[in-house]
Protein backbone atom coordinates (compact mmCIF):
# COMPACT_ATOMS: atom_id res chain seq x y z
CA UNK A 1 0.00 0.00 0.00
CA UNK A 2 1.17 3.12 -0.69
CA UNK A 3 1.71 6.22 2.05
CA UNK A 4 1.11 9.55 0.26
CA UNK A 5 2.41 11.62 3.38
CA UNK A 6 5.80 9.40 3.26
CA UNK A 7 6.14 9.90 -0.30
CA UNK A 8 5.62 13.57 -0.03
CA UNK A 9 7.98 13.70 2.67
CA UNK A 10 10.61 11.76 0.28
CA UNK A 11 9.87 13.83 -2.72
CA UNK A 12 10.48 16.61 -0.49
CA UNK A 13 13.73 15.61 0.70
CA UNK A 14 14.83 15.77 -2.91
CA UNK A 15 13.40 19.09 -3.71
CA UNK A 16 14.25 21.00 -1.07
CA UNK A 17 18.34 20.99 -1.45
CA UNK A 18 17.91 22.19 -4.87
CA UNK A 19 16.32 25.56 -3.53
CA UNK A 20 18.20 28.43 -4.39
CA UNK A 21 18.78 31.07 -1.58
CA UNK A 22 20.31 34.36 -1.49
CA UNK A 23 23.27 32.81 -0.19
CA UNK A 24 23.64 30.44 -3.46
CA UNK A 25 23.07 33.49 -5.68
CA UNK A 26 26.50 34.45 -6.30
CA UNK A 27 27.43 30.43 -7.22
CA UNK A 28 24.44 30.53 -9.70
CA UNK A 29 26.11 33.69 -11.27
CA UNK A 30 29.10 31.80 -11.56
CA UNK A 31 27.95 29.00 -13.44
CA UNK A 32 25.96 30.85 -15.78
CA UNK A 33 28.63 33.87 -16.65
CA UNK A 34 31.57 31.46 -16.87
CA UNK A 35 29.15 29.12 -18.68
CA UNK A 36 28.27 31.54 -21.13
CA UNK A 37 32.13 32.62 -21.21
CA UNK A 38 33.68 29.37 -21.78
CA UNK A 39 31.32 28.49 -24.39
CA UNK A 40 32.39 31.60 -26.59
CA UNK A 41 35.76 30.78 -25.75
CA UNK A 42 35.02 27.03 -27.25
CA UNK A 43 32.79 28.63 -30.23
CA UNK A 44 36.24 31.21 -30.98
CA UNK A 45 39.00 28.90 -30.26
CA UNK A 46 38.00 25.56 -30.75
CA UNK A 47 35.45 26.21 -34.34
CA UNK A 48 36.77 29.32 -35.65
CA UNK A 49 33.89 31.74 -35.41
CA UNK A 50 35.82 34.77 -34.33
CA UNK A 51 33.79 37.35 -32.68
CA UNK A 52 32.96 40.78 -33.60
CA UNK A 53 33.38 44.02 -31.27
CA UNK A 54 29.79 44.17 -29.38
CA UNK A 55 30.70 40.18 -28.73
CA UNK A 56 33.56 40.97 -26.78
CA UNK A 57 31.58 43.66 -25.05
CA UNK A 58 28.75 41.03 -23.48
CA UNK A 59 32.18 38.93 -22.72
CA UNK A 60 33.37 42.23 -20.62
CA UNK A 61 29.16 42.35 -18.82
CA UNK A 62 30.21 38.72 -18.15
CA UNK A 63 33.61 39.11 -16.61
CA UNK A 64 32.24 41.91 -14.47
CA UNK A 65 29.41 39.23 -13.04
CA UNK A 66 32.59 36.64 -12.45
CA UNK A 67 34.23 39.44 -10.43
CA UNK A 68 31.17 41.07 -8.25
CA UNK A 69 29.86 37.57 -7.75
CA UNK A 70 33.95 36.15 -6.70
CA UNK A 71 33.78 39.08 -4.35
CA UNK A 72 30.57 38.44 -2.92
CA UNK A 73 31.31 35.04 -2.41
CA UNK A 74 34.56 36.25 -0.11
CA UNK A 75 32.08 39.09 2.09
CA UNK A 76 29.14 37.35 2.61
CA UNK A 77 31.54 35.42 4.94
CA UNK A 78 32.73 38.46 6.87
CA UNK A 79 29.71 40.83 6.39
CA UNK A 80 26.68 39.20 5.64
CA UNK A 81 24.86 42.35 5.45
CA UNK A 82 26.31 43.54 2.41
CA UNK A 83 24.80 40.46 0.68
CA UNK A 84 21.88 41.71 -0.52
CA UNK A 85 23.22 44.90 -2.55
CA UNK A 86 26.20 42.82 -3.42
CA UNK A 87 23.87 40.54 -5.42
CA UNK A 88 21.71 43.44 -6.44
CA UNK A 89 24.96 44.74 -8.63
CA UNK A 90 25.16 40.94 -9.76
CA UNK A 91 21.98 41.06 -10.99
CA UNK A 92 23.06 44.81 -12.73
CA UNK A 93 25.48 43.68 -14.49
CA UNK A 94 23.55 40.44 -15.77
CA UNK A 95 21.13 43.25 -17.03
CA UNK A 96 24.08 44.94 -18.90
CA UNK A 97 25.30 41.73 -20.78
CA UNK A 98 21.30 41.54 -21.40
CA UNK A 99 20.82 45.34 -22.80
CA UNK A 100 24.43 44.97 -25.10
CA UNK A 101 23.84 41.84 -26.24
CA UNK A 102 19.61 42.97 -27.23
CA UNK A 103 21.52 46.10 -28.90
CA UNK A 104 23.41 43.52 -30.71
CA UNK A 105 20.32 41.44 -31.51
CA UNK A 106 18.97 44.61 -33.07
CA UNK A 107 21.85 45.36 -35.26
CA UNK A 108 22.14 41.90 -36.68
CA UNK A 109 18.29 41.83 -37.70
CA UNK A 110 18.95 45.64 -38.71
CA UNK A 111 16.36 47.13 -36.55
CA UNK A 112 18.89 49.89 -35.68
CA UNK A 113 22.61 51.06 -36.71
CA UNK A 114 25.37 49.41 -34.64
CA UNK A 115 28.43 51.24 -33.47
CA UNK A 116 31.03 52.63 -36.13
CA UNK A 117 33.76 50.13 -34.67
CA UNK A 118 30.79 47.44 -35.57
CA UNK A 119 30.94 47.97 -39.58
CA UNK A 120 34.35 47.16 -40.50
CA UNK A 121 34.45 43.38 -41.13
CA UNK A 122 36.48 41.54 -43.42
CA UNK A 123 38.51 38.26 -43.21
CA UNK A 124 41.00 37.62 -40.58
CA UNK A 125 44.29 37.52 -41.90
CA UNK A 126 45.70 34.06 -42.85
CA UNK A 127 48.84 32.40 -40.89
CA UNK A 128 51.43 31.81 -43.81
CA UNK A 129 53.77 28.96 -41.51
CA UNK A 130 56.48 29.76 -44.09
CA UNK A 131 56.61 33.36 -43.29
CA UNK A 132 54.94 33.20 -39.25
CA UNK A 133 56.03 37.10 -38.95
CA UNK A 134 54.70 38.27 -42.41
CA UNK A 135 51.45 38.87 -41.06
CA UNK A 136 52.30 41.28 -37.94
CA UNK A 137 51.83 43.93 -39.98
CA UNK A 138 48.35 43.33 -41.25
CA UNK A 139 45.47 44.59 -40.12
CA UNK A 140 43.29 42.19 -38.09
CA UNK A 141 39.65 43.29 -38.86
CA UNK A 142 36.81 41.76 -36.78
CA UNK A 143 33.55 40.56 -38.41
CA UNK A 144 30.87 42.82 -38.35
CA UNK A 145 28.53 42.64 -35.69
CA UNK A 146 25.41 42.69 -38.49
CA UNK A 147 26.48 39.24 -39.50
CA UNK A 148 25.36 36.60 -37.16
CA UNK A 149 27.76 33.55 -37.65
CA UNK A 150 25.77 30.96 -36.01
CA UNK A 151 22.40 30.27 -35.44
CA UNK A 152 20.55 27.86 -33.19
CA UNK A 153 16.77 27.23 -33.34
CA UNK A 154 16.95 30.39 -35.26
CA UNK A 155 18.55 32.47 -32.76
CA UNK A 156 22.20 34.48 -32.58
CA UNK A 157 24.29 33.49 -30.54
CA UNK A 158 23.72 37.09 -29.02
CA UNK A 159 19.96 36.75 -28.82
CA UNK A 160 20.52 33.17 -26.21
CA UNK A 161 23.08 35.43 -24.57
CA UNK A 162 20.34 38.34 -24.09
CA UNK A 163 17.60 35.05 -22.77
CA UNK A 164 20.03 33.70 -20.54
CA UNK A 165 20.98 36.89 -18.94
CA UNK A 166 17.68 38.25 -18.57
CA UNK A 167 16.47 35.42 -17.15
CA UNK A 168 19.86 35.17 -14.58
CA UNK A 169 18.63 38.43 -13.60
CA UNK A 170 15.74 37.89 -12.94
CA UNK A 171 16.26 34.40 -10.76
CA UNK A 172 19.64 36.78 -9.23
CA UNK A 173 16.88 39.44 -7.99
CA UNK A 174 14.09 36.77 -7.06
CA UNK A 175 16.87 35.33 -4.94
CA UNK A 176 17.99 39.45 -3.25
CA UNK A 177 14.81 39.09 -1.67
CA UNK A 178 15.12 35.59 0.21
CA UNK A 179 16.37 35.19 3.07
CA UNK A 180 20.15 34.10 2.78
CA UNK A 181 19.85 31.41 5.36
CA UNK A 182 16.34 30.03 4.35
Amino acid sequence: MVNPSRDRACACAYIEPMTLTAKQAPIFAILLSGGLLVGAWIFQYGFGYAPCTMCYWQRHAHKAVLGIAAITLGIRLFKPALLKPLIWFIALALLVSFAIAFWHVGVEYKWWEGPKTCASGGPMTVFDPNDPLGGLNDKIRPPACTEAVWHFLGLSMAAWNAIFSLIGAGLVLVLSVKKPHA
